[in-house]
C-alpha cells in the first residue's frame, strides 16, 4: 500500500470516528436537556432542544458503519427517547 493511498485510509477512519464522537457528544448533551424538570424549564425550550437533538441524531447514527458503535449510539438514542416521552407523561399528568 502506498503512502498516499495510508493517508487516505487514514482520514477516512479518522472522519468514521469524529462523526461517532459528534453523535456521542449531541446525544450526551440532549439526555442532559432532557433531564430538567419542567419546572426548570417551564416554556419547555430545553425539551424541544433536546427532542431536535434526538431527531438529527437518528438520521446520523444510520451512517455509522461500526455495528458495535451503532448500537451503543442506538442505545442512547432509546435512553434519550425514553427521557423525553417521560418528561412528556410528567407534565401531561401534572396539568
Amino acid at each position: 500500500m502506498t503512502a498516499t493511498a495510508q493517508l487516505s485510509k487514514l482520514a477516512e477512519l479518522r472522519a468514521k470516528t469524529d462523526l461517532v464522537s459528534i453523535i456521542d457528544n449531541a446525544l450526551e448533551v440532549g439526555l442532559l436537556l432532557a433531564a430538567n424538570e419542567p419546572d426548570v424549564d417551564p416554556a419547555g425550550v430545553l425539551h424541544r432542544r433536546a427532542a431536535d437533538i434526538y431527531a438529527d441524531t437518528v438520521i446520523l447514527v444510520e451512517k455509522v458503519e461500526d455495528v458495535r458503535e451503532r448500537r451503543r449510539l442506538e442505545e442512547k438514542l432509546r435512553q434519550l427517547r425514553h427521557a423525553l416521552d417521560s418528561q412528556v407523561r410528567a407534565a401531561g399528568s401534572s396539568a
